[in-house]
């Protein structure tokens, strides 16, 4: 058996974890890592999407009128990226409460967004832009 053949690597890497674990520990409260990290990265999903809208003038409010539709930045990669932000936050509670229940709240946010103002928002999309919209939504996830 070959010494990089994965699960080796893998097993190796598990004892220098144990190693290390047990001779230089440095405690972290790995939860507010997390938190952190999906907090701060929600939150600039959020305000390039903003900047985004607002460079090609349209509308951020769910129950607006779009001018344009916008296929660029964080719409790149989803069509929902404000509400993926939204949930984003949601979930960053859950990691700072330590608390499984939290968990229910994100779950429950995204069925009340998916199955209200996103599908509102889409009707009004393929009413305003037909077959841009159709292209747009066949290249781009809902949500990531």
């Amino acid at each position: 058996m070959k010494l990089s053949f994965p699960p080796v690597i893998t097993f190796i890497c598990l004892i220098a974890q144990f190693v290390l674990l047990s001779t230089i520990p440095i405690p972290i409260a790995i939860n507010l890592v997390l938190g952190l990290l999906v907090l701060s990265s929600s939150l600039a999903i959020i305000i390039f999407s903003f900047m985004e809208l607002n460079k090609f003038e349209t509308t951020y409010v769910p129950d607006g009128d779009p001018e344009k539709l916008v296929k660029t930045g964080p719409f790149r990669y989803s069509r929902n990226p404000i509400y993926l932000g939204m949930l984003g936050i949601l979930i960053s509670v859950c990691f700072f409460s330590q608390s499984l229940s939290t968990f229910i709240v994100p779950v429950v946010f995204f069925f009340i967004i998916e199955s209200t103002w996103i599908k509102h928002e889409e009707d009004k999309l393929v009413d305003k832009f037909n077959n841009e919209w159709d292209e747009y939504k066949a290249s781009t996830r809902k949500w990531i």
